[in-house]
């Protein structure tokens, strides 16, 4: 019995040397979990939001496209075809100095197979293409972005567009399917809205966006936190290893959400160092990436040209830091820069 109580002893003082040693640390840990989560839940209710007030547009069960700008207000478009059987549609503005910019978009055709062209106003350009309201008028509209097939190729003839665009001009993108009654109406927008666009222009000129995810493998996360276990049982004593045990399967996902937190924010930190500005989006379900495991981190990057080299040489250093941890990281890119134009600021109203 004696042996007994003095085991029992042992555990006790090791139990209240275990919570000196750890109570300060845990409480900053809670507090930097607990800034996370209230991020987190904040980001998916606004998300949320967001979605819901896009049902209207998009019809029940419509797939979300990429962030765009905000749609610019635009006249109320026909539903009777016969009486306009045309509509205009803009990708993007850019400043009427671009001299190369017509000869890059003759390289391309745009949505529905329809030519890019320019519409000018005051040394602004929109790019544009004229398409038809049988597909384009707001009701239809709204019935092609339930279509999967029809919002892919629109999405393709727009993105080709602005890639083209893109390399002749800085580009402020618009978000896809803006369109408007027609050319007039465009150097309504162009006129109105000019000094917000051309303070874009500004902004963004010289700088190119990228994307940078984080996956880690299956498993990859579970194994790291072993190893940890393994390293700290090394260094305590067998009572707080035996509490730390017991403990286990009650906080083991939370210590892989917080292991992944802190992987993905070190990434992010770096890469936004290296990087003018930079966003963090909602990390994807591997049934909308198609990725095998994890994403732990879904940045977006806006990154000046002049510096490319510095944040190429960044991903890299991380491949290499997160290869044997058995996290990928993936670089997309260039992209227009749909993520960094201010929807409530940059985009026409």
């Amino acid at each position: 019995m004696t042996g007994e109580r003095d085991d029992l002893e042992a555990l006790r003082r090791a139990l209240e040397a275990f919570g000196l040693e750890h109570a300060r640390e845990l409480v900053e840990e809670a507090r930097v979990d607990a800034l996370e989560r209230a991020r987190s839940i904040l980001a998916t209710e606004m998300t949320r939001a967001l979605l819901d007030g896009a049902q209207p547009y998009l019809g029940a069960g419509a797939p979300t496209p990429p962030p765009l700008a905000s749609r610019p207000a635009a006249e109320p478009l026909s539903t009777d075809p016969a009486e306009d059987g045309s509509a205009t549609y803009v990708y993007g503005i850019a400043s009427a100095e671009a001299e190369e910019l017509a000869d890059a978009l003759a390289t391309v055709w745009g949505v529905g197979s329809s030519p890019p062209f320019i519409v000018e106003k005051d040394g602004l350009v929109a790019i544009a293409s004229e398409v038809p309201l049988a597909e384009f008028d707001e009701e239809r509209l709204r019935e092609n972005l339930n279509d999967v097939e029809w919002l892919e190729q629109t999405a393709r003839g727009h993105e080709e567009v602005l890639e083209a665009a893109r390399e002749s001009a800085t580009i402020v993108p618009l978000r896809l399917c803006t369109i408007y009654r027609g050319e007039d109406h465009v150097r309504v927008m162009l006129e109105r809205e000019q000094p917000v666009f051309r303070d874009a222009i500004r902004r963004l000129e010289g700088k190119t966006e990228w994307g940078v995810k984080l996956i880690a493998a299956p498993g990859a996360l579970e194994r790291a936190l072993v190893e940890e276990e393994t390293d700290d049982a090394d260094h305590v004593s067998p009572g707080v290893a035996y509490m730390k045990s017991r403990g286990r399967e009650a906080k083991e996902r939370e210590e892989i959400d917080a292991l992944a937190n802190s992987w993905a924010a070190e990434a992010h930190d770096r890469l936004a160092h290296a990087a003018f500005e930079a966003l963090l989006n909602p990390l994807q379900n591997p049934e909308v990436s198609g990725h095998v495991g994890e994403m732990i981190l879904n940045g977006v990057y806006l990154v000046e040209d002049a510096r490319m080299d510095a944040f190429t040489a960044t991903v890299e250093n991380l491949v290499v830091r997160f290869e044997d941890r058995g996290v990928g990281v993936e670089m997309t890119g260039p992209w227009p820069p749909y993520n960094f134009v201010k929807g409530s600021i940059e985009a026409a109203r």
